[in-house]
């Protein structure tokens, strides 16, 4: 759990980082707050994405008996396949 929040986290900072990068190179000088707000707002999305599937994966352990550790090992070795 402690690693998706910290990915969540990371993400949320370089997308902030970026869009006010990205601001600075625009002809037109974009607000620092506003392009703070849409950095934000482009997290949003990515957060829920991975809620859902670390969720998905606890409800599944749940209903099989695995533990968390089980299903992280499960979920890369299909990705392995």
């Amino acid at each position: 759990m402690l690693d998706l929040i910290n990915f969540v986290a990371l993400s949320g900072v370089f997308n902030v980082l970026f869009f006010w990068y990205a601001s600075t190179k625009m002809k037109s000088k974009a607000d620092p707050v506003k392009t703070l707000v849409v950095s934000f707002v482009f997290s949003i999305p990515l957060s829920f994405l991975l809620i859902g599937v670390y969720t998905t994966m606890l409800i599944y352990a749940a209903k099989t008996g695995a533990n968390e550790d089980a299903m992280w090992e499960y979920m890369e070795q299909e990705e392995l396949q």
